[in-house]
């Protein structure tokens, strides 16, 4: 029967939008089809089924409707993980099954702005919803999309996560008593993981590779964290570190933002770009040498050509 594409469709939407705490409304009949909106509280999505099997997603592009277009593409609700330790050729993010905490850092390159380190917990339920939402590395993403993505993966995951961002003054203070930043970053990641442990089931922790392996394993050890550790280039290939990158960039953006307005002046972000130091030696003229103490890291080579 032509209705029974339909009705699966239907069937199948339903599940999915239930599975992921969103809602339906607004529900009519069209031609050869039905109508429905749906809604995760924030952003609303017309879709369409046909009877046909055409599913057709209106609307702006946001995260809502990149997740709806991720169900539309398979036709029916996420299927059982895939146990698998790299990406797919297309670039997809690797679904393990595993409860596990990812790790990742934002700002750690830029001249201005704090350093947010995140953490993120993510078991086989969640790391499907993160899938659908098309999380993925952060360096790949806007600033905007990164924004209401954040939002997501904290509805996704249960708000299992830890943001800690070191502002330039407690970070210029930290930094100032290691002269080391793999170690200020081990250190970070390391309170993050205990605290999250402390909470949730998770055995494994994966994390960017940053440094020598040591450093992060004693640092665990210090902060009285049991847990097996992955160290690896390119870990945001891990949907549980990609989850954490957004959540850390999207923090170290809205940092950004909030000095350069209580500077009324725009901090770019970056360590190459010309007008960082243009924008400095404007800030030191008006405010003085201790105003970079405020917004920027000073141990960077460029806190030298600005006051120069």
């Amino acid at each position: 029967m032509p209705t029974s594409r339909l009705e699966e469709l239907t069937t199948s939407l339903r599940a999915y939008v239930s599975a992921q705490g969103w809602t339906i409304s607004d529900e009519k009949t069209v031609q050869s089809g039905r109508q429905y909106v749906v809604s995760n509280g924030r952003l609303a999505v017309p879709i369409t089924l046909y009877t046909t099997g055409k599913v057709n997603i209106q609307g702006q592009t946001n995260t809502l409707q990149n997740a709806l277009k991720t169900w539309a593409a398979s036709d029916s609700p996420p299927s059982p993980p895939h146990v698998a330790s790299q990406p797919t050729a297309s670039g997809s993010l690797s679904i393990t099954g595993k409860a596990r905490i990812g790790g990742d850092e934002s700002g750690k390159g830029d001249y201005y702005g704090p350093l947010v380190v995140a953490a993120a917990y993510v078991n086989a339920e969640t790391e499907l919803q993160l899938q659908a939402l098309g999380v993925r590395d952060s360096k790949r993403l806007t600033d905007s999309a990164i924004e209401e993505m954040a939002r997501e993966i904290q509805r996704i995951c249960h708000k299992q996560i830890v943001i800690r961002s070191l502002q330039p003054e407690q970070y210029n203070r930290l930094y100032e008593a290691t002269s080391n930043l793999n170690l200020l970053l081990a250190r970070v990641h390391a309170e993050n993981i205990a605290l999250l442990q402390s909470a949730v089931p998770a055995q494994l922790a994966i994390i960017d590779q940053f440094g020598a392996e040591h450093l992060l394993l004693h640092a665990l050890t210090k902060a009285g964290c049991s847990i097996t550790l992955e160290q690896r280039p390119r870990a945001e290939d891990d949907i549980a570190v990609a989850a954490a990158s957004i959540l850390a960039r999207a923090a170290f953006v809205r940092h950004l933002k909030e000095l350069s307005r209580s500077l009324d002046l725009e901090l770019p972000k970056g360590a190459s770009n010309p007008q960082i130091v243009t924008v400095g030696r404007e800030l030191v003229a008006h405010r003085g040498k201790d105003a970079l103490r405020r917004v920027a890291k000073l141990h960077f080579k460029t806190t030298e050509t600005i006051i120069a």
